[in-house]
Parts: C-alpha cells; structure tokens; sequence
C-alpha cells in the first residue's frame, strides 16, 4: 500500500512539475528493481511541500484505515477467546504442553479459568497488528528521511503543519499498536533540529547583511510587526505566526525608509511601542525582533527543542551587540556596505533607541522561553542576564561618546579660539556682563563661550527628537557636567601655556566681564527644553582663579573668603583711604586685592547687543570621523 501510494503520488508530481519521472514509477512497479527505487526516492525529495502534504496526508489515512481493522479483529478475537494461529505451532504447542498446562490450571484456577486461559497466549492477528504497525512506522521514517534538506529549507508554518500532521499520525499509530513509536519519533524529531539548525544559519547570516547595509536611519513599523510585539509583551508570543515569516528572515532586504514609504499606507507606524513607551528602530533591529519572535515560536511549538532555541537567541543578540558597536562606536559604518560619510550625534542617538527597545524586550523573550523549559533547564536563561549587561555596558558607551562629541569639538575646534579673547578690552568695549537672570539675551559673549552654546544647542536640536525624556536630562547632565569643569581649565590653560597670547584679565571690570559671561552660558545651557537644570560652579572657580569678590556671590563662598581674609580687614582700609563703612558694604560694589582703585562702584547692567558675528561658528557639526572614532570639529556638515 505504501509503495503504491507513494509511486502513484510521485508520478502525478512529475506530471503536474512537466518532469520525467515515468521511468521512477514504472520501475518501481516492477518487483522493485533499483533503478526506479532510485527514482522514486528522487521523486520524492522533489515534490513540492503541498504535493508531499498531498502524498501523506492519503499515505496516513490508508495505512489507519488498515491498521484500524487489524486492530479491530484483533480485539474482536481476544474478546470471544479465539487464537489463530498457525497449524504447526498449534499442533506442537498442544502436542508437548497440553496435559501440563491443563492439569496446573485445573488444579490452581478451577475449570472457569480454561477458557480465559487463551487470552494471554500470542496469536497471528496480535503478531500481525505488531508488523503492520512497525512496517508502517519503518515506512513513515523513511519517506521524512528521503526529504529531510528539503525540510530544512521550509517555513516555520511549513514546518509546523508537517510536524503536527506526523505527530497527530504518531499519536494512533502507538494507540493502536500498544507500544511507543520511537524510531519515528526521533526520526521527526532530527528534522525539526536540522530545520531550526539551517534556520539559524540563515538568520545570522541575514542579519550581518543587514547591519553591514544598515545606514541607521529610522526604519517604520508596521502595524503587522508592532502586533507581533504586542503580542510577545501579553505573554502570547507562542501564537504568533507571521505568514512571510521565513522570506522575510532569510531575504534581509530592508524595507524603504524615506517619505514615499512613510506614506504608502495607514498601517505603517512610525515607532515601536512596547509597554507604553515609544522608540525609534532601525531595519536591523526589527529583523533582530522578528528573528527572535520566530525562535521564540519554535521553542513553543518544539518544546523538545527549547534548550537549543536559547542558545540560538542569545547567539544573535550577541551577534547585534557585538556587529552594531564596531559600525557605529568603532566608525565601522565609514568602510561597510553603508559608506557612511560620518558618524554623527543622530546615528549615535538611534543606536541608543535600538539597545532600549532589545532591553524592553528581553524580560518577555526569557519569559517566554523559560515556559517553554522544564525546571532543570532554567540555568540557562542566566545568559540571556549577561546579555542584558552587555547591552547596558553597550548603552552607556554611546551615551559617554555623545559627550565625548561635545567634549572634543570644545577641545580641538573651539579652544584655540580662546587666544583672541581680551576681556579688559572687551569690558571696555561692551561693559561688564550683567548677572541678573532677566538679562540673559543681552549678553554678548566672546568667540570661544558663543561657539560653546551654538554647539551644545545644536546636539540638544537632534537628541530633543531622538532621545526619550530620561535619557535627555542624563545625557545633558553628562555634557554640563563636563563643560562645568573643562571651560574654567581651558581659561587657566590658555593663560599659562607659552605662545598663546592669551592672559587672565587685570581690571576688575574685565575680570567681572568674564565671569558674567561664564554665568550667561550656564543660564543660557540651563534653559534648554528637556534638560535638567545644573548647579554650574564654573563662574565660582574662575572667581577663586581671578581673586575677586562679588556681591553676587554664593552666600557659601562669600563666608569663605571673609575668612580668609578676616586678619586683613584693617590694613584694606588703610590703603583705600578710609573710605566710609557705608561705601565699603555696598553690594554691588567689586573689591579686587591689590588694587588701589578696586572700590569702584560698577553697574551691574551691560549694554544690549546682538550675538557676535562669530566667522564660521554655526558651521561647526557634531561628527566622528576616522576609524578610531576619534571626535572633531568640521566646518563643512551640520549636525541632523
């Protein structure tokens, strides 16, 4: 039954595929020869997944249906005590153990237990169902292991349905037959493992092409792939099953992401959401997503197979952590299919989006996966843990570079222009800086502090769109943190390096002109949208730096110097002529050491004026250039 089933579906195969496959099933027609047995099995590895489904799906039916009437006949004979068997072994079977057998029985069971007593006893319809099953179990194997390359390269829908459908036959034949079908069993087990086995390979190597193409724009997401993430947040990911799944992992090709694409249908999203909170995704990452999603279904549909769908999980993060730090962090993105022309602030702020939603997903991926595990086996979630450190340590680089870009554009661009700075003249030329925070748009502040805020507000126009809320006052509390210390030591470094004509001011209007500017930039950072206000010192230090003392000053810093300089009082009064107590007290009045015309009283308000025509100021981008990554300045590209 089974040859002629499988030859009659092999021919009409090769019919329908307009193939020569006449000579298979002639051949195997004939008693078997080897030629066409050779044939048929080539027949059958060429069918097509429907044609083979086709094949089975009558193959399964015929051999229940026999099996089911062996099975019946042989219940019917246990049931009224008949053995049949054959005459030879019947004959010597009561010929030498008759007498024995029936005076034991007799004298231990009664007469009653004669006629049960041929139950127990094997008979050719018993004999028969056992052959029939094995025979059929035998054939069954065969028939998968003649396709077993063609089953690796199916679908997880293919692979799904050609699982249920053997294991649903599995299932009665071992009703029937009494006993387990193991030969079959591994048999489908060895094609389910080489099918996630080839689907494994294929997703590394789909995903390193995608990253290696990746451009790290914002990709959109569909409402079909946003449903798939619903899913796998609810605890619902084993009911997931998207239709393309396998041409969509195994192709790579990235979907458009410019305008036409954006507007190609309402379904299409923009972010990903997970949880409530929203991201921006690259291609890459969303094949990542669904890549996982689809080993996470398998890991639920195969549960046999869940321990190897963990490595195979944690092999791909891996692969995503590792390949997105060398094209982006390491400026590998500059030499990759890409050909990136730099590595700025926007591609930095993507990546960081990317690691969130991967870390927003793992809890559900491992839950998921731990479901599936049974008890002994949930140690291996502990590398899915160190997975989740690594995107952490991976996060937490970007953001550093982020300052780093800021950081290096201040060092390398921005400090040599400290050398054209003369804030005694400039004091004298526009006034002294006013500290009063009302008076924030009329300070106009030299070259290197007005490239400093052009910059930083450049890096804070593309992270306000990028980056979400928490990630922005972090980010930026890094950045002010850094300027905060690094503008008073460029100042200090400037004055006391040889060949930088470049010298702390002397007057006390100059030395209060620099201060204010310094004050101007901190309120000026300070009120940027989004950012978390910082307790800037700077203005602090460089008072320290220039030996004076304001009446602005922090009440902190005030009691510090009077007690410095407590023992002195008498003698400053002294040299400044006795002037009156009430002069002396006056707070807006500046006092600077050593300086015999320091009592002067200073308005506090500087002349109005527009920002100053900085040559090339608001050129300056926010890129990493080389393959070191290392930050500069250019003159040539805005930060986007």
């Amino acid at each position: 039954t089974v040859r002629a089933i499988v030859t009659e579906c092999v021919a009409d195969a090769a019919k329908n595929n307009s193939s020569g496959g006449g000579g298979g099933s002639g051949g195997l027609n004939g008693d078997g020869d080897p030629g066409g047995a050779r044939g048929t099995m080539a027949g059958v590895a060429q069918m097509s997944l429907d044609q083979f489904f086709d094949c089975i799906g009558m193959l399964f039916e015929q051999v229940l249906g026999l099996l089911w009437g062996a099975f019946a006949v042989n219940r019917f004979c246990i049931d009224e005590g008949f053995i049949l068997d054959d005459a030879a072994a019947a004959s010597s079977s009561s010929s030498a153990n008759a007498p024995e057998a029936e005076a034991s029985s007799s004298n231990a069971n009664g007469g009653g237990a004669e006629r049960r007593q041929p139950q127990h006893t094997p008979s050719a319809t018993a004999a028969a169902l056992a052959a029939a099953a094995d025979l059929s179990e035998k054939s069954v194997s065969e028939l998968l292991r003649l396709r077993r390359e063609a089953h690796s390269l199916v679908t997880f829908d293919g692979m799904r349905r050609l699982w249920d459908t053997s294991l649903a036959f599995t299932h009665r034949l071992e009703k029937l037959s009494g006993r387990k079908a193991y030969g079959l069993r591994s048999t489908l087990l060895a094609q389910a493992k080489s099918f996630v086995e080839r689907k494994h390979e294929s997703n590394m190597s789909a995903l390193v092409a995608a990253l290696d193409g990746e451009r790290w724009v914002q990709c959109n997401v569909s409402a079909e792939r946003q449903a798939a993430l619903t899913r796998l947040c609810t605890g619902r990911a084993a009911f997931s099953s998207r239709k393309t799944s396998g041409e969509t992992a195994s192709s790579g090709a990235a979907p458009a992401t410019g305008p036409s694409a954006a507007g190609t249908g309402r379904e299409k999203a923009t972010d990903a959401e997970v949880e409530g909170a929203r991201y921006k995704v690259v291609w890459s990452c969303l094949l990542l997503l669904e890549m996982v999603m689809d080993d996470v279904a398998c890991a639920a549909h195969f549960q046999t197979l869940a321990a190897n769908v963990v490595s195979k999980v944690s092999e791909l993060l891996r692969l995503f952590n590792a390949r997105s730090t060398q094209l982006v962090l390491g400026a590998g993105a500059i030499h990759s299919a890409a050909r990136l022309k730099s590595i700025n602030a926007k591609h930095l702020a993507i990546v960081t989006q990317c690691i969130a939603l991967v870390l927003a997903i793992l809890p559900h991926v491992r839950a998921a996966l731990m479901a599936q595990l049974p008890p002994k086996q949930h140690a291996l979630l502990h590398d899915l843990d160190k997975i989740k450190a690594d995107y952490k340590e991976h996060s937490e680089k970007v953001l550093g570079k982020l300052v780093s870009i800021i950081g290096g554009i201040v060092e390398h661009s921005l400090a040599p222009r400290i050398a054209n700075t003369d804030f005694d003249a400039r004091a004298s030329e526009y006034g002294e800086a006013s500290s009063d925070a009302a008076a924030v748009d009329v300070v106009k502040c030299c070259q290197f502090l007005d490239n400093v805020v052009t910059n930083t507000r450049k890096m804070h126009q593309v992270l306000l769109v990028m980056l979400p809320p928490e990630l922005l006052r972090d980010v930026f509390s890094r950045i002010f943190a850094y300027l905060d210390h690094k503008v008073p030591s460029l100042f200090k470094n400037a004055a006391t390096s040889e060949g930088v004509p470049f010298s702390l001011p002397d007057t006390d209007g100059g030395k209060l002109r620099m201060i204010g500017e310094v004050e101007h930039v901190a309120r000026t950072l300070n009120g940027l949208p989004g950012v978390q206000p910082w307790n800037f010192t700077a203005a602090q230090v460089l008072e320290r730096e220039l030996d004076i003392r304001r009446g602005g000053s922090s009440p902190q810093l005030m009691m510090k110097e009077e007690k410095e300089e407590g023992g002195a009082s008498e003698s400053e009064e002294e040299q400044t002529g006795g002037k009156s107590d009430g002069e002396n007290k006056n707070t807006s009045a500046v006092v600077v050491d050593d300086n015999s015309d320091g009592n002067r009283n200073l308005d506090s308000t500087s002349e109005a004026g527009g920002s100053e025509n900085v040559p090339g100021h608001a050129e300056d981008s926010v890129i990493v250039n080389g393959d070191d990554g290392d930050v500069s300045g250019s003159t040539t590209e805005h930060v986007k």
